[in-house]
């Protein structure tokens, strides 16, 4: 962990025409110095905080880093994603003076502080958890999808590049519409259309930028550039620490009990295993981490252990239908640990995790309902918290905030009945009572108002979501066209196969034109003879199926042309065959025995003319 404090230089003003200067002091976790400068520009910070991956920004006043909100919350922007501001003199919801909250760490100071000095305690300060974060971005994220570069003037290709991007746009944004719908989140999406797909598309998501991460990630590319980038408020406020936030927990009891928390984000909290510890140290251990809204288990029926902790926090408790098997509860922490890059090997814990991965997952929808539901009211609702508590069990959101409306202006009711009762008490000031009475019904008519306001957010919403069904209809229709527009090109492929094969015939028929206009003329110039079946012309001999010379038979292909009623021979080729028959004739006929012959013809002789005794 790095911690960088800082403190304005003496004489230096946020609102001076040029950069103010600063004293820069960096520490990590062991409070040791690792850089310190001084006379440092506002540009050379937000440098220094990329170069040393700063996870805390620490300052006695926020309002040294810029003269307006404006200003401070454009300088957030530069910083890296994972840098929060702190103001340390404002710690619990109270203010106080640097020199008091040295002495509270064991740093007595006598005089006035350097700009040096005064931010390594700002620095010091933040490392033991002192202050309080400044809170800028709103609960919504934008997310952009757009071309990786400008499509400039072409011709034929470049028509097809343009085709090719939008397509590839197009694509990008079902995409990301598919996973933000698996997930149940609320967004709207923004779309310029344009032939053959789209030029680009914004989504506005209705949850946090971190609660995207692991599900869309940022793309840069030559074609396709996403971009995920949260939407900050106009003004400055600051994370009460004192809030508690809501949990959901796990619990794997026995022996050795496993313990597993997660935020309403589903985000881990504390993953743990330990023997032999009771139900009060696991109530301490889910206590420092904030308060349980759902206790799970991941056996039926429910162990009385985790029903003994639940009613702790007056939590609901969750039980599955069934007891989670094995491989259910592998596959919940196999997915789980690939989206927040983690190992677990101990059975306690797995048991545990899945518990309440399985609580998370049958409330997720309803969740993110709530998120995008109070992110659309322009309403300053005093505790959501209190909202997510009614939601979990059982009431709708509509419900639960106007609920939390009515607690809010019925405060202020109680608190004017109360000054009623008091000043009948003793004055019995009818003016003041009729001035709080139309108080009171001015209180009523703003209550009213704010249930219009409401209900026009769910007609909104309502509207919103026949919107999307009709984005969906026409994502249809897209997805229809291009399946249409698939069978066609595999249809046309298909034509050019058939076409390919006719050129192939074509070409052969031409050849086998080419040849018998050949024969043809070979005939008419008396080079060629014609054999008829089961005739002889000379030594060659035709039976419809074979060419015989003599009585060996030879291959067809030496005619040229053949059917199974004539054949047609090259003269020449009779020729070569008459010479060759010749040849082989002279060739047997000197390897003749005439003496054996002779002798032979005698023996023959002789046995004719003898006569038996």
């Amino acid at each position: 962990m790095k911690i960088m404090g800082i403190d304005i230089e003496a004489m230096e003003s946020p609102s001076s025409k040029s950069q103010p200067l600063y004293s820069v002091i960096i520490i990590d976790e062991n409070e040791k110095i690792v850089y310190k400068a001084e006379n440092v520009s506002l540009s050379r910070v937000i440098r220094l905080c990329w170069e040393y991956s700063i996870d805390i920004l620490a300052t006695d006043n926020i309002y040294e880093l810029g003269e307006s909100d404006k200003e401070i919350i454009n300088i957030v922007k530069l910083l890296p994603p994972n840098t929060n501001i702190v103001q340390v003199t404002y710690h619990n919801g109270e203010f106080k003076q640097i020199k008091e909250l040295a002495r509270e760490i064991g740093y007595e100071v006598q005089g006035k502080l350097s700009p040096q000095k005064t931010a390594y305690l700002d620095a010091l300060l933040a490392l033991k958890g002192f202050g309080t974060s400044i809170k800028i971005e709103e609960k919504r994220t934008k997310i952009v999808v757009s071309r990786g570069r400008a499509l400039g003037p072409g011709g034929m290709s470049q028509n097809r590049y343009k085709r090719y991007i939008r397509g590839t746009l197009l694509r990008v944004a079902k995409e990301i519409k598919e996973k933000l719908d698996m997930k149940g989140f609320d967004y709207d999406m923004i779309v310029r259309r344009s032939r053959a797909g789209i030029e680009g598309a914004v989504f506005i998501v209705y949850t946090p930028r971190e609660r995207l991460y692991g599900i869309i990630r940022k793309m840069k590319g030559h074609d396709v550039v996403v971009d995920i980038k949260p939407i900050y408020k106009n003004r400055i406020e600051f994370k009460d620490k004192r809030t508690e936030r809501r949990l959901i927990v796990g619990i794997d009891p026995g022996i050795e009990v496993g313990l597993s928390i997660i935020d309403i984000y589903g985000k881990p909290i504390l993953l743990l295993s330990r023997r032999n510890i009771d139900r009060d140290e696991i109530v301490t251990l889910i206590s420092k981490e904030g308060k349980a809204i759902i206790v799970a288990t991941d056996v039926n029926p429910l162990p009385d252990t985790v029903k003994k902790i639940a009613s702790k926090f007056n939590a609901k408790i969750f039980i599955p239908e069934k007891s989670l098997s094995i491989d259910e509860k592998q596959r919940l922490i196999d997915e789980y640990s690939k989206l927040h890059k983690l190992k677990i090997d101990n059975p306690h814990i797995r048991d545990s995790l899945a518990a309440a991965l399985k609580a998370y997952n049958e409330i997720e929808n309803k969740l993110r309902q709530i998120e995008s539901f109070i992110s659309r009211l322009d309403i300053d609702i005093m505790d959501e918290n209190r909202i997510y508590d009614c939601v979990i069990f059982g009431n709708t959101v509509s419900e639960c905030v106007e609920k939390e409306i009515e607690k809010i202006i019925g405060k202020d009711d109680y608190r004017k009945i109360e000054e009623i009762q008091k000043e009948n008490d003793t004055t019995k000031n009818t003016n003041k009572l009729t001035k709080l009475e139309e108080e009171n019904r001015e209180l009523k008519s703003e209550l009213i108002r704010y249930k219009r306001i409401i209900y026009n957010l769910i007609n909104e919403r309502d509207s919103l979501i026949r919107k999307i069904d009709d984005i969906k209809l026409q994502i249809n229709k897209e997805i229809e066209r291009d399946r249409k527009i698939y069978e066609l090109n595999l249809n046309l492929q298909n034509a050019y196969k058939v076409i390919s094969q006719l050129e192939n015939k074509l070409n052969y028929n031409e050849k086998q034109i080419e040849k018998l206009r050949e024969v043809l003329y070979k005939l008419l110039n008396g080079k060629a003879i014609v054999v008829k079946k089961d005739s002889r012309v000379g030594d060659i001999a035709f039976d419809g199926n074979n060419i015989y010379i003599g009585e060996e038979k030879v291959n067809n292909e030496i005619a040229e042309y053949a059917d199974k009623e004539i054949i047609i021979l090259d003269k020449q080729l009779l020729n070569d065959l008459e010479v060759l028959r010749k040849e082989l004739q002279i060739e047997r006929s000197k390897n003749i025995d005439i003496k054996r012959i002779i002798d032979e013809y005698r023996n023959k002789r002789l046995k004719e003319s003898s006569f038996p005794f």
